[in-house]
This record gives structure tokens, sequence and C-alpha cells, in this order.
């Protein structure tokens, strides 16, 4: 597995990347979403209700993604997480780390129960990854065309 470093967003320094990677199309289908405007993503990334974490390669230093923790209510401890891994990096074991150490990162920091994910039907990669991860399944929802999991502090 890669070795990574999970950091905190800053705008300073991380923002230029966010913007290339939620305005493109190939990155936003695999979430589901159509693609940012770059004036909405800064706001976006200023929601109380959530935590961005940048993926570091600990060999060279370079950012090669982000986990998202969205929707954190923290009254009952659970939020959802997203994850996107720069193509350059996809295929590599960066996206498994970044949810192993994500994963590690939200029961002890962030102090949550419960994280849910969601994965679009056509892709099998991230669905894949997801269940050999630990992630029990939870729904498909056929109108999202939608596989939704989560995962449960031990």
């Amino acid at each position: 597995m890669q070795e990574i470093s999970l950091i905190k967003y800053s705008p300073n320094l991380h923002l230029q990347l966010l913007e290339r990677w939620l305005t493109s199309e190939d990155l936003m289908h695999g979430w589901g979403m159509p693609i940012f405007k770059i004036e909405d993503i800064a706001p976006w990334t200023e929601d109380p209700t959530r935590a961005i974490l940048m993926v570091q390669n600990q060999k060279d230093g370079k950012i090669v993604g982000f986990v998202n923790f969205y929707q954190w209510d923290k009254e009952n401890a659970k939020a959802s997480r997203g994850t996107l891994i720069d193509p350059k990096y996809q295929n590599q074991g960066f996206g498994k780390a970044a949810i192993d150490g994500s994963n590690k990162y939200a029961f002890e920091e962030m102090k949550l129960k419960k994280i849910e994910l969601y994965v679009e039907a056509d892709n099998e990669r991230s669905r894949h990854m997801t269940e050999k991860l630990g992630y029990t399944f939870d729904r498909f929802d056929p109108t999202k065309q939608r596989y939704y999991y989560y995962m449960e502090r031990k």
C-alpha cells in the first residue's frame, strides 16, 4: 500500500487543486455529480459540516487527491465521506491508503461512530474496494443508481 499523509485542507495551498478536480467531468461523474462552478468551490469548502483532508504522497510530497467528510452530524457522531484521487495516481493504491487513513482519522480525531458513503452503480472498482475495506452494504437506490454503504466504529 502507498505511504500517505492526510493534511487538513488549506485554501492558500490547495484551492487550485480542488478547482481542477471539481471542474472535471470525468471525476465528477465518479461522484455522480455535475461539475462545480469555480465560484462555488471556495464556499463549498467553508461548510461547517465538512472536513477536507488532502492526500499527500509521502515519497515525493505531492498532493494526489482528497477525502471529503460532509454532512457531519456532530451530535450523532456520523458523516458521509467521498474520496477523489487525481487520475495520474489512480490504480496505484492511493485510494485504498486514503480510505484506510481517513477511517482512522474519522474515528479517532473526529470521534465519529459511523461513516456513510455511496458509490455510483457503474463504478465497479470503487464498489469492490469499499466492500474489500470492510464497509457494510446498506441499500441500492434504483432511482439514483447508487449503492450505499456504512462503517461503524468497533
